[in-house]
């Protein structure tokens, strides 16, 4: 059977090929390459593939380096800062930048006060470190939803999750290069069939709304000594993987990414901006809808977590309401345009090719048949 993956594959290539004899055969055939470059990424124009990006501790690189190639496609992303470190330690952002960020649509998160680990800390200051840290963001304008473990400390502690539990609506954790929103899909780590806190029997889950599970990249470099080629085939390799689950809309595993450092040399928790932009164009050019934390939510009756824009699994899926663009033109600081295929509405221009019908075009039938398109 052939994959969803060299299906895509299959359409860009034929599109790459086709558009120029089709926009020089009939220029009425221009609204038919639209429609194919529509459906030509996810499924009848609805999103089956979904990832979150996150950037933890607040780094100036994360602003100077990583936020123009965000910005470039479109993307928003989650930032979860450390509180004391911002505006008052060299390497970190200050609070314009933070400002800036939460200002443009990007969600920003808590990292705690001081970067700790806060299963070795007595109850009181593990509640300075996670409330307080909520506070501090709030007296900046900014209204954290979501946490994010220092060290992925104290996530099978039932006294830092309890106080955890009391300031946000979810926490953030990470050990698998996949999410399951039902938390059901960890069979080696737990049994679990819905993402509730606690068992039966009062432990801790392995996955639930204060332990949502994500893949850090630079961990993962460190561990297997892995060169740029290698992290950028994991890469892909880990947020196709969600393919197999979801379909038409129904989305029930989302890869969630860590970032550190982004194009800042010499330290092991750092992407090369060469990767990083390459790893966001493959999102960008094979129809991936980028999310942030802040658009995953938690339904408390059934117990499993869902994102916010795409209705739960037996309701009817949200399509998409734009067509994606070839080029992104968001990136002000970017000399990036948007092809013009072909003009629409200059009535200066002397065109006298004849233009045909998309329905008596034989090229054009053949091709909608091939596509699926009507």
């Amino acid at each position: 059977m052939v994959s969803n993956r060299k299906i895509a594959l299959i359409r860009f290539s034929l599109l790459a090929t086709l558009i120029g004899v089709l926009s020089i055969s009939s220029f009425a055939g221009i609204g038919f390459i639209h429609s194919l470059l529509a459906t030509s990424i996810g499924t009848n124009g609805i999103y089956d593939k979904v990832v979150i990006l996150n950037f933890d501790d607040g780094r100036k690189s994360q602003f100077t380096q990583a936020k123009p190639i965000l910005d470039k496609y479109g993307f928003k992303a989650t930032f979860y800062v450390v509180c004391n470190y911002i505006g008052k330690k060299d390497g970190y952002m200050d609070w314009n930048e933070i400002k800036t960020l939460h200002k443009e649509g990007h969600d920003i998160g808590s990292h705690s006060m001081n970067h700790v680990r806060l299963e070795k800390l007595s109850k009181k200051n593990v509640e300075y470190e996670v409330g307080q840290s909520k506070r501090c963001l709030q007296d900046h304008g900014i209204n954290p939803k979501s946490f994010s473990y220092p060290f992925d400390s104290g996530t099978d502690d039932k006294n830092v999750i309890n106080i955890v539990a009391k300031y946000y609506d979810l926490a953030r954790t990470a050990s698998s290069p996949i999410t399951f929103l039902r938390c059901d899909g960890w069979k080696k780590q737990s049994n679990q069939d819905d993402c509730r806190t606690y068992t039966d029997k009062d432990g801790l889950t392995y996955a639930n709304r204060y332990t949502v599970r994500a893949w850090s990249q630079d961990a993962t470099r460190i561990e297997d000594s892995a060169s740029d080629n290698i992290m950028a085939d994991k890469f892909i390799r880990i947020v196709d993987s969600q393919i197999k689950y979801n379909n038409a809309g129904t989305i029930k595993a989302i890869p969630i990414i860590i970032y550190h450092r982004v194009g800042e040399s010499g330290d092991r928790y750092n992407t090369d901006i060469k990767l990083f932009r390459a790893q966001m164009k493959y999102l960008h050019d094979n129809g991936y809808k980028v999310s942030t934390m802040a658009d995953l939510a938690y339904n408390d009756k059934s117990n499993y977590l869902y994102l916010k824009d795409l209705k739960a699994e037996t309701e009817q899926p949200i399509k998409r309401v734009t067509t994606p663009t070839i080029a992104p033109t968001t990136n002000a600081t970017t000399n990036v345009t948007t092809p013009t295929i072909a003009p629409t509405t200059n009535a200066t221009t002397n065109v006298t090719a004849p233009t045909i019908a998309p329905e008596g075009n034989p090229i054009i039938q053949a091709l909608k048949k091939l596509f699926g398109l009507k």
